[in-house]
């Protein structure tokens, strides 16, 4: 079942990942760029750019963005972002697994756990072996993973937020090396309900995979402040790498 279909184009999705801002989004890219050579990039691909925070940014770094996104919906969000600040990005709606350009990239980004949706590792990391097909010789990728033994660690198994008119309850827990939550969404006259099932990696099944496609690794941190890496402590894995 592709749940993410469904759910990354419900208007929710943003209620729910609303902590995840710009604050966040603007931590992250000073980590990539300060460690990378950024001035030998000029294109710039967001795999799963969602409503567009960081494609954003790199935009009006003067980077040229190419962002593609399987959620129309989010893709309308982050379109009319840009024209607000008159920054000209390539949005593609595609999913990226069928997405096929007939150009290079500098750096390819994929950010905020986006490959583990689906059923098989080999199509997860069909993903990775995509952004190496789609990178420029000496170009960057970075990988923004979560953290399997932190997840394990710290994994809140049920929780209640109250948004306007409503209320989110969320269940969660690991099963099949899969986290999976289980989404609620009530307001006065209606209740909608989601889900997510996502593919649990280990530092090393996710360092040695992409070691495997042919990047060479540079940099790993366990979180956005650029923090080095704690197998048991850190929020994130973030790998930047290049060919």
């Amino acid at each position: 079942m592709e749940w993410f279909k469904q759910w990354f184009n419900s208007k929710e999705y943003l209620n729910v990942y609303r902590h995840r801002d710009k604050k966040d989004a603007k931590e992250l890219l000073h980590l990539v760029l300060d460690n990378i050579n950024s001035s030998n990039v000029r294109t710039v691909l967001d795999m799963a750019a969602g409503h567009g925070r960081h494609a954003i940014i790199l935009a009006r770094k003067g980077f040229k963005v190419t962002a593609v996104d399987l959620s129309e919906m989010l893709l309308n969000i982050a379109r009319k972002n840009a024209e607000k600040d008159n920054l000209e990005i390539e949005f593609v709606h595609s999913d990226i697994r069928q997405f096929n350009p007939d150009k290079k990239f500098d750096l390819i980004i994929n950010l905020f756990t986006s490959i583990g949706y689906f059923d098989s590792d080999e199509e997860n990391f069909h993903i990775l072996n995509k952004a190496y097909d789609l990178l420029a010789d000496k170009g960057y990728f970075v990988l923004d993973y979560m953290n399997k033994n932190f997840v394990r660690n710290t994994l809140v198994p049920f929780t209640v937020d109250t948004i306007d008119k409503g209320t989110i309850t969320q269940n969660r827990f690991i099963k099949n090396e899969r986290v999976i939550k289980e989404i609620i969404i009530e307001k006065e006259r209606s209740t909608e309900k989601y889900y997510e099932s996502v593919r649990m990696f280990s530092y090393e099944e996710l360092t040695g995979t992409m070691k495997n496609i042919g990047f060479k690794v540079l940099h790993t941190f366990g979180d956005f402040l650029g923090n080095p890496f704690e197998l048991e402590n850190s929020p994130r894995i973030i790998i930047i790498s290049h060919k």
